[in-house]
């Protein structure tokens, strides 16, 4: 899928579009398929209530469930399952782990200034970057480490 040229090389663009399919619309259809089929465990092509639950916990003889587990679980009918049939087909898949609403670039960003502003002030020094240097290498927002090298204020 990511070899949108089909000569069977990977351009730079295309590379990324393997790593990370879920930036690249052409790519969200194979990431919604991956995902139906890691979490559809009895394999009817949909994800039940219980198969939901069971990616994220295991009971493991635990007889009270987390309080986060059963807001999971009205999450999941309140929310996931939009036709109120039991299970989650591929759109509600799809609404679910790639929201539209939902911008991973700005939402990173923030993570690395939640992560890294040291004195809370918004803004990010070159000592809070180089203190966190472990956390902006292992970003996309900074495309893992490369925006550091080619940018010389940092």
């Amino acid at each position: 899928m990511a070899d949108k040229d089909g000569d069977l090389t990977a351009t730079k663009e295309e590379f990324t579009a393997f790593l990370h399919p879920e930036e690249y619309d052409y790519m969200k259809d194979i990431v919604v398929q991956e995902t139906m089929e890691d979490i559809d465990k009895n394999g009817d092509g949909y994800i039940d209530l219980e198969e939901y639950i069971g990616d994220m916990y295991s009971h493991d003889g635990d007889a009270d469930e987390p309080e986060w587990v059963k807001t999971e679980r009205e999450q999941f009918v309140e929310f996931r399952d939009k036709n109120r049939d039991g299970k989650m087909d591929k759109e509600e898949t799809k609404d679910w782990i790639l929201p539209s609403d939902y911008d991973h670039a700005e939402a990173e960003a923030r993570h690395l200034v939640y992560e890294s502003d040291q004195n809370k002030d918004g803004k990010l020094t070159k000592e809070e970057i180089v203190e966190k240097y472990d956390l902006f290498v292992g970003s996309q927002a900074t495309d893992f480490g490369e925006a550091l090298v080619r940018h010389d204020e940092f």
